[in-house]
């Protein structure tokens, strides 16, 4: 799917390279681009209604042709979140998920979400949901393959990688915090919850800094500002993708006329790495020019400070990351770049994640270890207000993989972090101590020794 999609636009590309050998054709790029985000989005929406039409709640054996139907689309869903990544949290997705089945509220936010099952998702206006969070994964057991409806109630906030499982209901102005599963019995609205498993937050801190024209009900020129950068938010990804790659493509073609091919095949990883090297300087100078250096602040997100950061994070997410960085993760190289984008990263760091966003908020001590996929979460939003701030974690700390640390968070030396836990905003975590769960509750040293 993705390389026909690449195929016209690649075909023209070859064309053009074959009459200018001076690589003017580059200028074509994000025509290029336009066109492969244009054509793979169309092509998911016709092998979704094509092998599945419309999906209805229910029960469906394991061993039918229905199940390796949907198989099939939920792969190609997930493969939107790696190669049009950037679509997502823009104001150009909701008109695609329409496209796909789902009911989307106007005003809806709707970021990097994932196992969706589009028929039976119902997002009511004003919603946010945040990264990584996953909305109705389809529930296999005994054979059988449940599906249902989720309903997200409106100005209802889902947060970071929380878990909305199916047949939820998250009533109006509900929040369930990162990393969080909704209670099993049905909620009040206007309430909060966080956890796995949930608990009901009492009092919850408001943020009433901005107006609504801000925050939920923009003017028009606000709304054209923002489409406009979300453009080239979605194109430039791909556009670096392809100028980088056709100049690698085309150096191999220039050695074919000179060299044997298993000379080629011996120089190619090292083209490759002076390709590499080039997508990571192209994405230092892209978040210098676009942010300078980030400070601690907060923004409404209709403002550009926040789409401009947005696209910041979407070109290392989907050009810098997969096409080089990911390959980095867990050497020492991987410290380098991010000290070159503004982090503050200490001798001897083992560092296996990329998920970083507003780097000269990040404070990284000597020896510490983060291990795969764990975030590093310098911001957030809550009540449509980017809260922005330092990450500090001291020297010898351990954080697990997959775990979570918010804003305004301070780990001191030696201290440590189970694997899939989330460290709360504002939270001090005292040196040579052990903390595990969602939300992290600390660990005795008998507790240890007796989860050992």
């Amino acid at each position: 799917l993705p390389m026909s999609a690449f195929f016209p636009g690649m075909v023209a590309m070859a064309h053009l390279n074959y009459h200018d050998e001076y690589y003017g054709y580059l200028i074509f790029s994000p025509l290029v681009a336009l066109s492969f985000v244009v054509l793979i989005s169309l092509e998911i929406v016709v092998v979704k209604w094509l092998l599945l039409g419309r999906v209805r709640p229910g029960s469906y054996p394991l061993y039918h042709s229905f199940y390796f139907r949907k198989w099939f689309v939920d792969r190609t869903l997930d493969l939107s979140l790696d190669v049009i990544g950037p679509l997502y949290s823009t104001l150009y997705l909701a008109p695609w998920y329409r496209m796909l089945g789902a009911q989307i509220g106007r005003r809806a936010e709707i970021s990097t979400a994932s196992f969706v099952s589009p028929d039976c998702l119902h997002i009511s206006e004003e919603s946010f949901v945040a990264d990584a969070a996953s909305l109705g994964a389809a529930r296999v057991q005994n054979g059988v393959m449940r599906i249902d409806n989720i309903t997200i109630g409106k100005r209802s906030f889902i947060g970071n990688s929380a878990l909305v499982p199916v047949g939820a209901n998250i009533p109006d102005n509900t929040l369930i915090g990162c990393l969080s599963l909704p209670p099993a019995a049905a909620m009040p609205p206007d309430s909060s919850w966080l956890g796995s498993p949930s608990f009901f937050l009492p009092h919850r801190q408001m943020n009433d800094s901005f107006t609504e024209a801000q925050t939920f009900r923009p003017s028009k020129w606000l709304v054209a500002q923002r489409l406009f950068i979300e453009f080239f938010r979605i194109t430039l990804p791909s556009t670096f993708f392809i100028i980088v790659t056709n100049v690698l493509l085309s150096v191999v073609l220039l050695m074919h006329g000179e060299f044997e091919i298993w000379f080629i095949a011996a120089v190619f990883p090292l083209l490759y790495f002076a390709a590499g090297l080039t997508a990571a300087l192209a994405m230092v100078a892209f978040k210098w020019l676009m942010m300078g250096r980030f400070r601690p602040c907060e923004r409404p997100l209709w403002s550009p400070f926040v789409w401009r950061t947005e696209a910041v994070t979407a070109l290392l997410d989907n050009f810098a990351s997969p096409f080089f960085l990911d390959l980095l993760t867990g050497t020492p190289f991987i410290g380098w770049f991010f000290r070159l984008l503004g982090a503050k990263i200490g001798k001897r760091v083992y560092l296996d994640t990329t998920e970083l966003t507003e780097f000269d908020l990040v404070h990284i001590g000597d020896d510490a270890s983060i291990n795969h996929d764990c975030t590093l979460q310098t911001h957030l939003f809550e009540d449509r207000v980017m809260k922005m701030s330092t990450v500090e974690v001291g020297a010898g700390c351990h954080l697990g993989s997959m775990s979570l640390v918010l804003y305004d968070t301070k780990l001191e030396p030696g201290s440590s972090v189970d694997d899939l836990s989330l460290v709360m905003k504002g939270e001090t975590l005292p040196a040579d101590t052990h903390w595990t769960g969602i939300p992290g509750r600390r660990l005795e040293q008998g507790q240890m020794h007796g989860a050992t």
